[in-house]
């Protein structure tokens, strides 16, 4: 009887002990992507009575009590193993990966480059590229895609635009200006913008700069040219400006400038140019500045002298 009792107490189970076991947080979650592109807190729990124990990236292992905390910041692919430990031994291991970018993606234009100039209507293909050597790109975005025009139809200032997002949520952006422009063609006798131009020898310093022309009060300035694009066809392609500045000493700047006026100058189809006669009757004999601007970003600044009686 009693063997039988000792048979049956050595088959009977009293259960079995638990295993330690351990678990994680990260602090911040990672995006869709599973990238960071902040540091990262990764907190380890043991259950009660454990030590958390871990081996991060491959390093050497390291235990403590009750959690630990590890703050990752550098960039990158880490790799967390971790797992609990107590007196009777060791608990599962457990695995976690930490994506960490926090760096922009680069972005390089080599097509526009900045302040450029290129010709109305020139054909022109952009040049650059985007890439992200960690999380890759999501998104990119530009004016243009690499290979295809730039766009040339319109004179004026241009500016050129990269946008581009990685996996990890980080963005660049880049703006390139440039110009686009009209050829300039002299068409008056003078061979200049004006229907007069000085000869070298008489271009004698008035103030800041050399006189180019010279008038007396009273008469007219023509101002004439014509525009053309880049296959040579001339047209409106801008509105072109006049303005008119009397020039005056000044003791603290050198200069004073009093503006008289301010005068848009008309297209004439039948010729394909621009032209503007400008009556100086109004004008007083002195030293004068004709900023011409040609609508597209380019501009003179023509020195000329008004005389009280013709020389």
């Amino acid at each position: 009887m009693r063997k039988l009792f000792l048979l049956a107490l050595a088959g009977f189970s009293f259960g079995t002990v638990a295993q330690p076991t351990a678990w994680h947080t990260l602090d911040p979650l990672p995006n869709p992507y599973g990238w960071h592109n902040t540091p990262v807190t990764v907190t380890l729990y043991a259950s009660e009575g454990s030590q958390i124990c871990y081996r991060l990236d491959g390093g050497p292992t390291l235990c403590q009590t009750p959690s630990a905390a590890l703050v990752l910041s550098c960039e990158g692919l880490h790799t967390l193993e971790y797992w609990a430990r107590d007196d009777t031994g060791e608990g599962p291991r457990f695995r976690v990966t930490v994506r960490i970018d926090r760096t922009p993606p680069a972005i390089h234009v080599q097509v526009p480059s900045q302040d450029a100039r290129y010709l109305l209507r020139q054909s022109v293909r952009a040049d650059w590229w985007a890439f992200d050597r960690l999380s890759g790109l999501e998104t990119v975005e530009a004016s243009a895609r690499n290979g295809d025009p730039l766009d040339t139809s319109t004179p004026g200032p241009q500016t050129f635009r990269v946008w581009a997002k990685d996996r990890a949520g980080n963005t660049a952006h880049v703006e390139v200006d440039y110009l686009v422009i009209c050829a300039i063609e002299t068409v008056l006798p003078s061979g200049f913008y004006l229907d007069r131009l000085l000869p070298p020898e008489e271009r004698v310093q008035a103030g800041r700069f050399p006189l180019q022309a010279r008038y007396t009060a009273g008469e007219t300035i023509t101002l004439a040219f014509r525009l053309r694009d880049f296959f040579g066809q001339a047209g409106p392609w801008t509105r072109p400006n006049l303005l008119v500045t009397q020039v005056q000493p000044d003791p603290e700047f050198g200069e004073k400038h009093t503006i008289w006026a301010w005068l848009l100058i008309p297209y004439a189809p039948e010729a394909g140019v621009y032209k503007l006669v400008y009556d100086t009757r109004e004008r007083a004999p002195g030293v004068y500045d004709l900023w011409l601007s040609f609508g597209d970003g380019q501009s003179e600044r023509i020195r000329i002298e008004l005389l009280a009686t013709r020389p």
